[in-house]
């Protein structure tokens, strides 16, 4: 029996424990795919909208898509209002609305609720993937739509689970979610003789780092290895070129601020020791450069503290691109939740620098079954139990 000949109350979310099970499994599956179809408009926008999270919407009356809408950036229409405002107002009456995360009930500092637009339009219905983990939305959203007549659900997607896990993460520890890469050869070295860079991956590898960095709010790195390898971080995906914010690493403030990164990102964000000479400050004197000072932990910067700042700026999720010493920095204070491990099909040799000074770095994560790259190994670690 196809959907569109169910009577109306049957097609209705709610009464779903009244069907019998062959038609629960329709309605389901239907429901399951608008929603997919929700997160593939979240994912286009994903590693932009931070302090934001990403989100994507789909209209649907009588069982046809009708209008579509995701969040841009923060400061622009949510995804639900992206959608609606594309709408006749009659057609949005009785309508549903599938949307990747709980409709947000509260005023922001840049938009007004979506819970109160979706009462204006007269939607009927509203099937989220994930809830909110802000206890403003989690608890108010649903009461609000109810009391104004409009049913509600709550369906969980695993991919829409995962693709919210960072933002989960911030609202939980205030902190983004922390994802480093490391490329290393098959005797466990990643660069040659006194630090020289070797390419080690290949193309597939690559690019699979360069789509990373576009889903990321922001890149991290360390002073050492702008030095080192004078890299460009930024995301080059199709021959489009996109510039992300840049975070480093640099205690003592010794790069000279010509280095291909200082006119190749979006913004950079210093991480510095206090108490340096103004000399020192004053080098940096430009718009898109920031300097913050943190105290010294052991032999770096405290990465808890520097972490917990960008948390409080509304990161999410950060990329790190540096040599062993910081991933494994990051491990034993227990600030990775992820790292991609690239094991190349080359041997450098004894005189080769090594990854990591102790074998046990990888103690406690959860491994993923190798994926092939190209002619590259990719093995993924997991420390957030995700």
């Amino acid at each position: 029996m196809k959907l569109t000949k169910l009577p109306r109350f049957e097609r209705g979310l709610m009464k779903l424990t009244k069907l019998p099970r062959f038609k629960r499994g329709l309605v389901n599956s239907l429901v399951k795919d608008y929603l997919k179809q929700a997160l593939a408009l979240a994912e286009l926008r994903r590693g932009f909208c931070a302090p934001n999270p990403c989100v994507g919407a789909v209209v649907v009356k009588d069982e046809k898509l009708v209008a579509s809408g995701y969040h841009w950036a923060s400061g622009f229409p949510h995804a639900e209002v992206n959608a609606l405002n594309k709408m006749d107002a009659q057609l949005a009456k009785g309508a549903t609305l599938y949307v990747t995360l709980q409709p947000c009930c509260h005023t922001a500092k840049k938009t007004p609720p979506c819970s109160q637009l979706l009462i204006e339009k007269g939607i009927a219905e509203v099937v989220y993937g994930f809830r909110d983990p802000n206890p403003a939305v989690a608890e108010e959203s649903d009461k609000q739509l109810q009391q104004a007549g409009i049913l509600c659900r709550h369906y969980t997607v695993p991919e829409i689970d995962r693709f919210y896990t960072s933002y989960r993460f911030w609202w939980q520890h205030k902190r983004p979610y922390v994802t480093a890469k490391l490329a290393i050869s098959l005797d466990g070295k990643i660069a040659g003789e006194h630090g020289q860079r070797i390419q080690l991956t290949g193309e597939a590898a690559q690019q699979f780092t360069h789509q990373q960095r576009q889903r990321a709010d922001a890149i991290l790195t360390t002073a050492k290895t702008v030095y080192r390898d004078n890299p460009w971080l930024n995301v080059r995906i199709e021959g489009r070129t996109i510039v992300k914010p840049l975070i480093i690493l640099d205690s003592t403030l010794s790069l000279a601020g010509t280095e291909n990164i200082f006119s190749n990102a979006k913004n950079i964000t210093i991480f510095h020791e206090a108490d340096l000479p103004v000399k020192t400050l004053t080098k940096y004197n430009r718009d898109q450069v920031r300097l913050i000072a943190v105290k010294r932990a052991g032999q770096g910067l405290d990465l808890f503290g520097v972490l917990k700042r960008l948390g409080q700026e509304g990161y999410h999720d950060i990329w790190v691109e540096a040599g062993g010493h910081c991933l494994q920095a990051l491990v034993q204070s227990q600030l990775l939740q992820c790292a991609f491990i690239y094991v190349a099909p080359k041997w450098l040799g004894q005189d080769a620098q090594t990854a990591f000074s102790n074998s046990d770095v990888f103690c406690g994560a959860q491994a993923s079954p190798p994926r092939r790259l190209g002619s590259d190994v990719c093995f993924k670690f997991n420390w957030a139990g995700e």
